[in-house]
């Protein structure tokens, strides 16, 4: 390697070998430097902190409206959510002439339709937001009747972002116990 050196430069005021070893020394130095600086920025946090805050999601009805869905339900526990971001997708849901006006700019309206054993109506209902999305959560009281019914229920909340998931969480309330039609779906 120093015949090359000395054929591109002839007169140097130092031997040849040592214009080597520094270049070598320069090149071991230079790949230590880069192999420490990769080994160190694809370190994983070694203690990720889990996600645990979930905070509630301010919610209103529509004044006056009572909420119908044309789509059926078959079967008893069964249950339909519908995530609604857009005036042509409320009108395809919601039955009516004269529905009410929903500014989808600045709204979202989460709906779903639940078929219960008996006659049944929404006790609560409440939308909270975590990390990993967001969670409706409602709560239906079974009444004196022992007829299935379609129940409705829906709420209006702040515009979510188009990639936010959501899970319907429904329950029935029975007496004082509650009991079984939970249903749990994600939709983006």
């Amino acid at each position: 390697m120093a015949r090359w050196v000395l054929y591109f430069l002839p007169n140097l005021p130092f031997p040849p070998d040592y214009l080597v070893f520094m270049l070598a020394r320069q090149l071991l130095a230079l790949a230590a430097l880069s192999l420490l600086t990769m080994s160190n920025s694809c370190k994983k946090e070694d203690d990720p902190t889990p996600c645990t805050t979930s905070a509630d999601v301010p919610s209103s009805q529509l004044d006056g409206f009572t909420a119908t869905i044309a789509e059926p339900l078959p079967n008893v526990g069964q249950s339909n959510e519908y995530v609604v971001n857009s005036a042509a997708e409320y009108r395809a849901l919601f039955t009516g002439s004269k529905l009410p006006v929903v500014d989808f700019a600045t709204h979202t309206l989460l709906a779903g339709k639940t078929r219960t054993p008996n006659c049944s109506h929404v006790l609560t209902q409440q939308v909270t937001q975590a990390c990993t999305g967001y969670t409706y959560r409602v709560r239906l009281a079974a009444g004196p009747c022992a007829m299935p019914t379609n129940v409705v229920y829906y709420v209006i909340i702040p515009k979510m972002p188009a990639t936010a998931k959501v899970s319907f969480d429904v329950q029935m309330q029975q007496g004082a116990a509650s009991e079984g039609i939970s249903t749990i779906t994600e939709l983006k």
